[in-house]
């Protein structure tokens, strides 16, 4: 897909409102435009709040991106929080299947259906358990379980992503926001450390050999099952 195309001329309007996440959704939808139709996205932890684009607002930007690469192309999103759902249903089409329930029973179910019916997922967006960058191994837990719930669902191509992960070596301390202590670098380190929710989940990928994709605020990785 082009940068002339719908999609491309609404996301280049509203990407600078996406702060540290803005370089990582590009590289992401750069990707998933190497990838054939139909793209199916499967995310766990909803957008929370309308028009809040420096959270995330990943489901509506997925939204968006499915709507433009065919009729098949869908998103499965899943959120703990029924207030999120709601937010979430009443901003997004219904080109979104919208859950409210935890994320790792969601996921063990959605994979053994999918296994099921030989659906190829695109790309694994997580980002359900909200870190704490004090102690970040529970989130990071978490995630890591998520993992493990798609991991027969992983192709060679699957592209899975971490949200909140920045790479440590792109890292300063933040003492003005004691909540999120650290901010971005402008200038990305050769081999990153990632931090935050998805630090376990690096270290299971380097362990079984999967590729880092890129690295920012955000991480991801392919060929988890080479």
């Amino acid at each position: 897909m082009n940068e002339s195309s719908n999609f491309y001329k609404w996301f280049n309007d509203i990407s600078p409102k996406l702060g540290e996440r803005e370089i990582s959704f590009k590289k992401i939808f750069r990707y998933l435009d190497s990838q054939p139709t139909p793209i199916i996205i499967v995310e766990t932890g909803c957008l929370r709040k309308k028009d809040n684009f420096l959270d995330g607002q990943s489901t509506l930007l997925f939204d968006k991106y499915t709507l433009s690469r065919g009729a098949n192309s869908k998103i499965y999103t899943v959120d703990i929080n029924p207030e999120s759902t709601k937010v979430c249903k009443q901003v997004c089409s219904k080109n979104v299947e919208i859950t409210t329930g935890d994320s790792i029973h969601y996921l063990s179910n959605i994979s053994s259906a999918f296994f099921k019916n030989k659906t190829k997922v695109s790309m694994f967006y997580l980002d359900s358990f909200d870190v704490d960058w004090r102690y970040s191994y529970p989130s990071a837990a978490h995630h890591l379980k998520e993992l493990v719930a798609i991991n027969r669902l992983l192709h060679e191509d699957t592209l899975v992503v971490v949200d909140d992960s920045p790479a440590i070596g792109n890292l300063t301390q933040n003492d003005n926001k004691p909540d999120e202590p650290w901010k971005i670098l402008s200038s990305p380190s050769p081999l990153p450390t990632i931090g935050g929710k998805g630090f376990l989940v690096h270290e299971y990928a380097s362990h079984v050999g999967a590729k880092l994709v890129f690295s920012h605020y955000q991480a991801a990785w392919n060929k988890f099952n080479k």
